[in-house]
């Protein structure tokens, strides 16, 4: 039989933790102040800057390891995640460029880069909600050049062009959609509705912005007089655009459009009463 080596005497063996605590302690005293030091020296948006870039570059990588993750939920959460993270990329660019002391003294330049970058991020992950993204920015992008940032919205006081551009460059994103569908995703498969989301945002800015030029014309001011030839056309030009996406939804056999289509055509004919009786 074995013996059994004798217990050590003077006390535990354990050790203190004092000097542990210390260490944490003075670490997290010197990271402090290195934080600190940075903001003395650059400012908080180069802290923003940082924070927002690494956050989007690790939503990229860890949304589009979830995305390629084969059948089920993954690739879905992967694909909100890579959404998200071209939201924060975007929020980078403001970021930059305030700690830069705004080199790009208009919104019009970040709302362009943002733009540029979400379809890069849009094609490059296959993913068609950066893709959507990317449509609601372009269209920002012409409201705020047209004179007023929230003129994409229906309802909302843009500018004397917003809803014009808006309108001009609506067919243009359906055209992209018959380019995506007839030539692009023969080149290349993955790009699932993207053909989708062009013929839908160009459709349906399309419509919004005519149907607020029926209202109010190219004017700054939303409320005006309406007895105008221009409001007439901007009539005739919101019953054609309404007939043309019911057209559209009967050729692609998409009840979607034939709904929204319809919808329109309602408000376009509700509208035109409620002018003759106010």
């Amino acid at each position: 039989m074995t013996k059994k080596a004798p217990a050590k005497k003077g006390g535990t063996s354990r050790k203190d933790p004092t000097a542990q605590y210390i260490i944490i302690l003075g670490g997290v005293v010197v990271a402090l102040g290195l934080v600190s030091l940075v903001l003395d020296l650059f400012g908080r948006w180069f802290f923003t800057s940082i924070i927002l870039t690494v956050l989007a570059l690790g939503g990229i990588i860890w949304g589009n390891r979830l995305y390629d993750d084969g059948d089920g939920p993954s690739p879905v959460f992967g694909g909100v995640v890579i959404f998200i993270a071209a939201i924060l990329f975007g929020l980078d660019i403001v970021s930059i460029n305030k700690m830069f002391g705004e080199p790009l003294p208009s919104v019009s330049y970040i709302l362009f880069i943002a733009t540029a970058l979400y379809f890069v991020l849009a094609y490059f992950f296959a993913n068609h909600l950066v893709l959507i993204l990317a449509v609601i920015s372009f269209f920002a992008y012409l409201a705020y050049i047209g004179g007023g940032f929230w003129g994409w919205l229906p309802f909302v006081r843009g500018g004397v062009n917003s809803h014009t551009y808006i309108a001009l460059a609506s067919p243009l994103v359906i055209l992209a959609g018959f380019i995506q569908e007839k030539f692009i995703n023969a080149l290349k498969k993955g790009f699932d509705y993207f053909e989708r989301v062009y013929y839908f945002m160009g459709f349906l800015f399309l419509n919004t912005s005519l149907w607020m030029l029926s209202l109010f014309g190219r004017d700054l001011e939303l409320f005006r007089s309406r007895d105008t030839m221009e409001l007439i056309l901007f009539t005739g030009l919101f019953f054609l655009a309404n007939i043309a996406t019911i057209v559209f939804g009967g050729i692609k056999k998409d009840r979607s459009f034939v709904t929204f289509g319809a919808i329109f055509l309602t408000l376009n004919i509700l509208t035109r009463f409620t002018d003759l009786f106010f």
